[in-house]
């Protein structure tokens, strides 16, 4: 049996990149500073050696990477989303994707995949394309919505891609998943049960009257402020953390549960979750769609 080839993923989160990466490559290691991420990435990546630990603090050139063909990840990008009403160009985790390229060019793997919001800053994109330049890759730089590539969900991600050989191309599109689609294999019991915000009788009638995102007007959006409303046979809008801003169900009247969020991200309804449901709301929030990163993935095994 031919091994796959492998990879180091940081700032792993809860695996959503990794899981889609690992169709296609062995996820040999996985890095994350959060205990309730780890925790989560080590009871569903069983093969995967995870760490706890603080990648400012990681080096590169010790040899712990050895045989690395790639490295993957999305350092946080709260300091750039515009979900984030107080993100600053100087917030500290901005920094980190100074850090991630530092370790690309320590371990020298031959690919590396940076994921983030859109909204960096042009400087900070500049900065890490010059990064990937300067040690020796060819890079693209590029927006990809994950629902060109099977998710159920309209998430716009800037891709970064660095080949040590060869030019990468974006993967084919494919068609788009629909909420339907996405919340077909859960129980009832994931669906109506794990992690539904309770909501008190003026935020229910709320729900009941809120519209579809995609067809709210002017005068709707400041009335039904935090708070998206689904449609079954098309995407969702981007996954948010749903204890801060309200999916409402195509047909009932609550916010989705995180098992229906965790399934618009891609992730299988066997997906094990650990922490606080506050945490694991932040972390559904925080993943990359699972399709759009093996739509990636596939595209490299072809370089």
């Amino acid at each position: 049996m031919t091994s796959l080839p492998t990879i180091c993923e940081l700032f792993c989160g809860a695996g959503g990149m990794g899981y889609g990466f690992s169709h296609h490559f062995d996820v040999t290691y996985a890095i994350d500073i959060k205990k309730p991420a780890v925790k989560t990435y080590k009871i569903n990546h069983t093969d995967t050696q995870v760490r706890q630990q603080d990648v400012r603090h990681i080096s590169g050139c010790k040899g712990d990477f050895y045989g690395i063909t790639g490295v993957i990840g999305g350092p946080p990008c709260q300091g750039s989303s515009i979900i984030n009403t107080k993100r600053s160009a100087d917030d500290p985790r901005n920094a980190l994707m100074s850090e991630f390229m530092r370790l690309v060019e320590e371990i020298r793997p031959e690919f590396f995949v940076m994921e983030n919001v859109p909204g960096v800053a042009k400087e900070k994109k500049q900065e890490v394309v010059s990064a990937g330049k300067t040690a020796g890759y060819n890079v693209q730089s590029l927006f990809l919505n994950a629902s060109d590539y099977g998710a159920a969900q309209t998430r716009k991600r800037w891709v970064v891609v660095g080949s040590r050989h060869s030019d990468w191309h974006r993967p084919q599109p494919t068609a788009s998943g629909t909420v339907r689609q996405a919340f077909t294999n859960l129980t009832a019991s994931q669906r109506e049960n794990w992690g539904v915000m309770r909501s008190s009788e003026k935020t229910l009638s709320r729900l009941r009257n809120s519209v579809p995102e995609w067809t709210a007007m002017d005068g709707s959006t400041q009335k039904f402020k935090n708070m998206i409303k689904l449609t079954w046979d098309r995407p969702a809008p981007a996954v948010v953390n749903l204890k801060k801003v309200y999916m409402v169900h195509p047909d009932e009247n609550r916010n989705i549960s995180l098992a229906e969020a965790a399934a618009l991200q891609g992730f299988p309804p066997e997906y094990q979750w650990e922490g606080t449901e506050s945490e694991i709301a932040q972390m559904i929030a925080n993943a990359m769609p699972t399709e759009l990163a093996s739509a990636i993935a596939g595209s490299l095994k072809e370089v």
